[in-house]
């Protein structure tokens, strides 16, 4: 999952109050914030993927002001006017490569409260946790910053020829030519295919035709570096997906939004039309009905404490005619439907607070008609002087081709390696070549094992099925298909089973040697004799006996044997 180290001292900054490590740790229990080890003032968190929100310092501290009763609601005001003379042009050459475009600008509160250092760091930070989550490692999306008054807009968003590119990478003083950066920088090097195509890159530039950035490779020095004290900054995002540039520009909103900063739509001006820009800052709005949160907390909740719970997960809700109204800032993208919100009225309120009920269950505490087969027939294995086995699903080629199978094993479009390339549909190949690697154990050597194997089935929607098998399997001087018929009496003894033997060709085993025992017209179990050139390939000393049984075919036909009760 992914996780970030955050400063305690900058997420209590935030908070009312301040709160101690083991607060925190506490607190966050009922969130999806896992707490980490603690080195000076970082504390490593780590947060299931729909959170991201909770790996910046800003969101960690508004999640616990919440679930701490400090802070309620959304916290954060929509603000629909542009800035004056801030817009961005988009051209249209850019679609075929990275179409998405959208920019917002922030502004920092007028009694203060500049971008400093702390915030500086932290905004980059973030930055590139989100072009390593939700921006796919820059490919689905990305973002850049920009001091915005060092800036003279509007923007223009297009795809030039590299001749015309004279670029200074951020952190260099040194501008070169559009090609010789893409052909040296690392960072080109890169990323530099997701923003160009042929002798043609991405630019972004203001009115006075300065590079701001090569998206989404790297900014230009001093027009593309915000710096401590910067009181407007523009924040835009490319990509190829619509809802990940959303989603990147929300996400990068919430260190600001959370310090006062007020963020301002960026009109676009493209091929298709011009957009206000307010899409990815106005709130998504749901409706909350209290009958699905009965049903799926399994408690009854009014509207009036619903919403207070909603509020306490730093959302904005409020009662209309019997149904809870919900608003979510853009920073919570994972919030889609009212599931979702049930959720958030589940953590807010505390699971401990939830009354522990046992759903109603005709088969509580007993165990399955097959776990009790599985139990008598290990414990006959185990009494048989056999050792359980667990063997990989996956098998290689060289097994897949000794036969010993009634039914072709699988063979995958792409395996990792030879070792792995086939899907096992029987055990015994598995249990073979344990022997083949045990060779210098004394014999006789006796495994067994319990394992689910897969089987081609033309009238099922993926072509096969699962099966549960029992396979034994020894090697030792004197064994051979009489032994392994001795094996099939006792179980079929065992579960009271009348049942008639016929004989059975199967690749990998002797000729003659090999049989299968019917029960109702269906085969339940089969047994054999391993072929000598399968033991001479493993370099066997001894013969090897095996038996099958097909766990499901026996549940299905016969009910236990006395003294087990069936459920």
């Amino acid at each position: 999952m992914p996780q970030s180290a955050l400063s305690l001292e900058r997420i209590n900054a935030l908070l009312p109050r301040p709160v101690s490590e083991e607060t925190l740790r506490e607190t966050l229990f009922r969130s999806k914030v896992e707490p980490g080890a603690r080195l000076g003032d970082r504390l490593t968190v780590e947060v299931t993927p729909d959170r991201l929100d909770l790996l910046d310092e800003a969101g960690l501290a508004r999640e616990l002001s919440g679930l701490m009763g400090l802070a309620r609601g959304m916290g954060y005001a929509f603000e629909p006017a542009p800035l004056p003379g801030v817009e961005a042009r988009q051209n249209a050459s850019v679609s075929p490569l990275r179409g998405e475009f959208l920019a917002v600008a922030l502004e920092a509160p007028a009694g203060g409260g500049a971008l400093d250092a702390g915030l500086l760091d932290e905004v980059i930070r973030f930055q590139e946790l989100l072009h390593a989550t939700t921006g796919r490692d820059r490919r689905a999306g990305s973002l850049g910053l920009y001091p915005l008054e060092r800036l003279t807009p509007p923007f223009r968003y297009a795809l030039e020829p590299l001749g015309q590119i004279r670029f200074t990478p951020l952190s260099s003083s040194q501008e070169l030519a559009g090609k010789d950066f893409y052909q040296t920088h690392p960072l080109a090097l890169r990323y530099g295919d997701l923003g160009r195509q042929g002798e043609l890159a991405l630019t972004l530039r203001d009115e006075e035709d300065r590079i701001l950035s090569l998206p989404p490779v790297l900014n230009a020095a001093t027009t593309g570096e915000i710096r401590p004290g910067d009181r407007r900054i523009l924040v835009e995002a490319t990509g190829t997906r619509p809802a990940r540039v959303r989603e990147l520009i929300g996400y990068m909103l919430l260190p600001f939004v959370e310090r006062g900063w007020k963020a301002h739509p960026v009109p676009i001006h493209g091929p298709e039309g011009s957009r206000d820009g307010q899409e990815v800052l106005r709130p998504r709005r749901f409706t909350l009905a209290g009958a699905g949160v009965q049903r799926l907390l399994g408690v009854r909740l009014t509207a009036g404490e619903l919403a207070d719970h909603l509020q306490q997960a730093r959302l904005a809700a409020e009662v209309r005619e019997g149904r809870i109204q919900v608003e979510a800032p853009p920073w919570r993208p994972d919030l889609l439907a009212e599931v979702d919100l049930i959720e958030e009225v589940a953590v807010a309120r505390g699971f401990g607070r939830f009354p522990p009920i046992l759903p109603p269950s005709s088969t509580r505490g007993a165990r399955s008609r097959s776990a009790h087969q599985e139990a008598q027939l290990r414990e006959v294995a185990l009494g048989m002087d056999f050792q359980e086995l667990y063997t990989p699903v996956l098998i290689p080629g060289t097994a897949a081709g000794w036969g010993l199978t009634l039914s072709e094993p699988l063979a995958l479009v792409n395996p990792v390696s030879t070792e792995f390339s086939h899907v096992r549909s029987s055990l015994v190949p598995g249990l073979l070549a344990s022997l083949g690697r045990n060779t210098r154990s004394p014999y006789p050597q006796r495994v067994f094992e319990l394992g689910t194997v897969v089987l081609r089935e033309a009238e099922a929607a993926t072509g096969t099925r699962t099966d549960r098998q029992f396979a034994l399997v020894e090697g030792a001087a004197g064994t051979g298909f009489a032994r392994a018929a001795a094996w099939a009496e006792r179980l079929l003894d065992l579960f009271r089973l009348t049942a008639g033997r016929e004989p059975l060709e199967v690749p990998g085993t002797i000729p003659g040697r090999c049989a299968q025992i019917r029960v109702a017209g269906e085969v339940v179990l089969w047994m054999g004799e391993v072929h000598p050139r399968i033991l001479s390939e493993l370099h066997l000393p001894e013969p090897v006996a095996f038996l099958v049984v097909h766990g499901s075919r026996l549940e299905r036909l016969r009910p236990l044997a006395s003294g087990v009760s069936a459920p």
